[in-house]
């Protein structure tokens, strides 16, 4: 009868552990176990100290297994098709606790995720799930998709964005990126599903006139086609035609809590990879001192833009550990200067959008704009103020509940506002200046029809002490005594 074996370590002893389970398990040569164990160590390096970790072996991987038929075990060489799964605790654990009630609940609280290691020597770095407060720096607002997991027979959760690790053969940069992103939609949203290798390779195929496998990566328009034929209406941009908008418009979409997936080249030493962008650091208040350079719309006001802030970016890089942070003029800068990498810049990038948002990022900032300018000089308001314009999507659901659950919120927002009619997905444009940003606050919003791509966008406005609305027919201006309220924060955890 074959038992899984379960260990538990500290984690600076998991190195020593792993080396003996690869030697006993695997049978592979020493000089492939020591390589394997580095790469090991360079995630191990980028967590928290005094973590605990359970090793279950064997394992099974439902990525792993899928790639291990697709292709592993049809070559001459031997691949085992079982994994090794690390789970990570931050607290002492014994395995006795695992089978104490009384324990269960304190095991939940301090389980931090988990890493498969798979058997493809060297780069056995599989698929992994970890809870951001696992790295040192934690520091950061992102995407996260609560996953349920089974860790030696105790039901338990974890939060977190889903990241692999290339095997070379089946998946690269560009397909850890898809797999990654399509397993938070999965996760997250009953309009999409995990996807796996063997899925990519056939939609990819099917548009090639070469073999698939070996893989040898993926071009970037082929990593949208496979978006789209996984159900996205996805949106491609590219630096040489947007220039000085491009950044800023990367920002405003992981401002809307969508992981985009960037492609990062540089010519010097011939580097083209794939990495996904899922959040930001913390604003604080020397970031929003920072911001300079505002705009004159009349009435002697100034605005700032909220894509000017000097923001780290965090980064799922599949030659990395979760969690890498960054500006984005350098989004490699977490790779080694020798290695040439340090050049990189990003080129493009993909935006995996609900097919029914039509309008774009670039034109709701556009739109947002023009609207703070007309009703400044219509209304004549915010005089000599100087304002930041923040743009960002979401669910009209998502919306209208911060509305009804912000406690900060006057009575008119809460009565009027939720109860118009919104499309699913609605542009917000919030106004606010430096001293309410710092304070979460905001003193006017717009509300755009992200289902509109051409006409009328706005569905309602508050600014300036009137509440505004458009439509076809009708203009509605309402004067009404208002006071700064909540800035809506919901898109990134």
């Amino acid at each position: 009868m074959k038992l899984v074996s379960v260990e538990i370590v500290e984690i600076n002893q998991l190195s020593i552990y792993l080396e003996k389970l690869f030697e006993d398990k695997y049978r592979i040569q020493r000089p492939l176990i020591i390589k394997s164990i580095d790469l090991v160590q360079t995630y191990l390096n980028h967590f928290r100290e005094n973590l605990y970790v359970l090793i279950e072996h064997p394992y099974v991987d439902k990525i792993y297994r899928d790639s291990y038929y697709l292709y592993f075990s049809t070559k001459n060489r031997e691949y085992n098709r079982d994994c090794v799964r690390l789970s990570f605790f931050n607290k002492s654990i014994g395995i006795s606790d695992f089978s104490d009630p009384d324990s269960f609940d304190c095991l939940r609280k301090s389980y931090l995720g988990f890493i498969v290691l798979r058997p493809t020597f060297p780069k056995i770095l599989g698929r992994s799930i970890i809870s951001p407060s696992i790295v040192k720096n934690a520091n950061f607002r992102i995407c996260t998709v609560k996953v349920d997991v089974t860790v030696n027979a105790l039901k338990t959760s974890v939060s977190g964005f889903p990241h692999a690790s290339q095997d070379g053969e089946t998946i690269t940069c560009a397909e850890t990126s898809i797999l990654s992103l399509m397993e938070y939609f999965g996760l997250k949203y009953p309009d999409y599903s995990p996807t796996l290798p063997s899925k990519i390779e056939r939609v990819t195929s099917s548009q090639s006139v070469e073999r698939s496998l070996p893989t040898v990566g993926l071009y970037f328009h082929q990593i949208s086609y496979v978006l789209k034929e996984l159900g996205f209406g996805v949106k491609m941009y590219f630096e040489e035609l947007l220039k000085n908008e491009f950044i800023k418009i990367l920002k405003v979409y992981v401002e809307s809590g969508i992981p985009i997936i960037i492609g990062i080249s540089t010519r010097k030493a011939d580097i083209f990879h794939a990495q996904c962008i899922i959040g930001r650091s913390i604003i604080s208040n020397r970031d929003v001192d920072a911001l300079d350079k505002p705009a004159n719309f009349g009435n002697n006001v100034k605005v700032y833009e909220f894509e000017d802030l000097p923001l780290e970016y965090i980064f799922m890089d599949d030659n990395h550990p979760p969690y890498m942070s960054s500006n984005l003029e350098h989004p490699s800068s977490f790779y080694p200067p020798a290695t040439g990498w340090t050049d990189c810049k990003i080129d493009s990038f993909a935006v995996p959008l609900h097919p029914k948002v039509y309008l774009s990022a670039k034109n709701a900032r556009l739109f947002a704009k023009s609207l703070l300018g007309k009703y400044i000089i219509q209304l004549n308001i915010l005089k000599d103020k100087e304002v930041i314009l923040k743009v960002f999507l979401t669910s009209s659901r998502s919306y209208k509940q911060y509305l009804i659950t912000n406690v900060t919120s006057e009575n008119f927002y809460k009565n009027l506002l939720p109860g118009i009619i919104m499309p699913k997905f609605v542009w917000i444009a919030e106004i606010s200046t430096k001293e309410q940003i710092k304070n979460k606050f905001v003193e006017g919003v717009f509300i755009l029809d992200a289902t509109e791509s051409q006409g009328i966008y706005l569905i309602a406005g508050i600014i300036g002490d009137y509440f505004l609305s458009e439509n076809l027919n009708e203009f509605v201006k309402i004067k009404v005594p208002l006071s700064p309220f909540r800035g809506y924060d919901n898109n990134l955890k």
